[in-house]
């Protein structure tokens, strides 16, 4: 299929499109006969969503993004490319698909393994080989971090895939217990990227923000953030990149404003007492100038001009900002407004310069 070339401004690169399957049954022939009876009689949870908890106060997805072919939002790749991906001149669309969130909710580890692999294998033969400016973040289920590691190792080095989506339960980042997914993944020069799953704050085995449950969807979205924030400061305080010093995080959707205060706060704590964190052998600041990355949806939208550019004063933001839109969800960031404000000196690094920094040339397929 031809590339549509947007003049106007930079090529883009996604870096937060969902894929959908119509059913789970189209996840079947991905799977071993035995994993598909076991899934055809006990069923598969596919979705691990807020509104398990909190009622969502509209829907959770833009109604124009519903495939004419039927079934949910971002099912149709066709769809999603006539739609989405054409008129925007977007040149790579990193695929995070929310099948695999659900796993998160199961207590079988070979179980959630082996759905993982299932829908890893489904969306690489069916999106990504279908279209060059498709490319994936294979997921791995957080239950089993050596089977995980087996399944980075598996399909991490296939064309299109561009990175290991990981996801999170009640274990920290920093944890020792992922260092078999990082390993493998630094092996394979993959970045981990981290999405929300929607679990966080709504069960018992998963993570919650500061204060303990939220009552509300609007109390929950507003101090989500905090988990993402809480992850980059404990991968950094226990030593995750000394023991895997190329090591490269994407942390999709959790926001970015919040580091003006959290990487300042780290800074001088660690100055005033470096031995209360052995583990940190240099300013923190560091660590996340050079290890993580951050998208800008959900961006900020203040009241005023100033303010807003106050949002791109962050240091070294210009180096660890990317673009993504959220599509097919209700708060999808149209590309052109959200490039419009962002400083123009910046524009070409958030569209995509990051993106090829932190993912490699492989991101870009349909431009090789």
């Amino acid at each position: 299929m031809s590339v549509t070339v947007h003049t106007k401004r930079p090529p883009i690169v996604d870096c937060d499109v969902h894929p959908l399957v119509k059913g789970v049954e189209s996840l079947f022939p991905y799977v071993s006969s035995s994993w598909r009876r076991h899934f055809e009689t006990r069923g598969a949870r596919m979705y691990a969503r807020a509104r398990d908890r909190y009622n969502h106060p509209n829907r959770t997805y833009r109604m124009d993004a519903v495939p004419d072919s039927g079934g949910p939002a971002g099912s149709d790749r066709d769809f999603t490319l006539e739609k989405h991906i054409a008129p925007y001149g977007i040149a790579s669309a990193l695929l995070l698909p929310q099948e695999p969130y659900g796993v998160t909710t199961w207590s079988d580890p070979m179980a959630a393994g082996a759905f993982c692999a299932g829908a890893n294998d489904y969306f690489l033969d069916t999106w990504v080989n279908y279209d060059p400016r498709f490319t994936l973040a294979i997921s791995v289920s957080p239950h089993d971090p050596h089977l995980a590691a087996e399944e980075i190792r598996r399909r991490g080095a296939e064309p299109g895939v561009v990175g290991v989506q990981l996801l999170l339960t009640e274990h920290m980042m920093g944890s020792r217990w992922f260092d078999p997914i990082y390993e493998a993944a630094c092996d394979l020069t993959l970045p981990i990227v981290l999405h929300q799953s929607g679990n966080e704050g709504c069960y018992a085995t998963s993570q919650g923000p500061a204060g303990g449950v939220p009552r509300s969807y609007g109390e929950r979205h507003v101090v989500l953030t905090q988990v993402g924030a809480a992850n980059v400061v404990d991968m950094i305080v226990n030593g995750a990149f000394e023991r895997f010093p190329t090591l490269r995080v994407v942390m999709v959707e959790w926001g970015f404003s919040w580091l003006s205060s959290l990487v300042p706060r780290m800074d001088y704590l660690w100055d005033c007492d470096p031995g209360a964190a052995p583990l940190v052998l240099k300013r923190p600041s560091e660590y996340v100038a050079e290890h993580f990355t951050f998208t800008t949806q959900p961006l900020d939208e203040p009241d005023t001009r100033d303010e807003l550019q106050s949002l791109f004063s962050i240091p070294n933001i210009d180096k660890m900002l990317l673009f993504s839109s959220d599509y097919p969800h209700y708060d999808t960031d149209d590309p052109d407004f959200v490039i419009k404000r962002i400083p123009e000196a910046m524009r070409s690094r958030v569209s995509f310069e990051n993106a090829v920094d932190v993912f490699g040339d492989k991101i870009l397929r349909s431009t090789h």
